[in-house]
């Protein structure tokens, strides 16, 4: 899947505009960069934190990103599981 068939995928799982999962899956790249900068000098950062920060940058409420979020973790998942299928006998017991 390209960029914009999964910012598709997302908004049809989620009933999200296109534009507003954009802006949350631009503002969560910058969020997991800054997350993993900071948990490389040992400070954890939780999901409540990052959805706070995703939300302050992009206006879009929180609990809107996290279904965003959640949405888009199960849509690459599945994407890459369909791309990756010749390896899952390897995998699974």
């Amino acid at each position: 899947m390209n960029k914009e068939e999964v910012i598709k995928a997302v908004s049809e799982k989620t009933g999200v505009a296109p534009d507003a999962i954009e802006r949350v899956v631009k503002a969560f790249e910058s969020q997991a960069g800054d997350a993993l900068t900071v948990a490389f000098q040992g400070v954890k950062t939780d999901r409540a934190s990052l959805l706070a920060g995703i939300s302050q940058k992009t206006g879009i409420p929180a609990d809107t990103c996290d279904k965003v979020l959640t949405a888009l973790e199960g849509t690459v998942s599945s994407g890459l599981s369909e791309k990756l299928g010749f390896l899952k006998g390897l995998f699974t017991r």
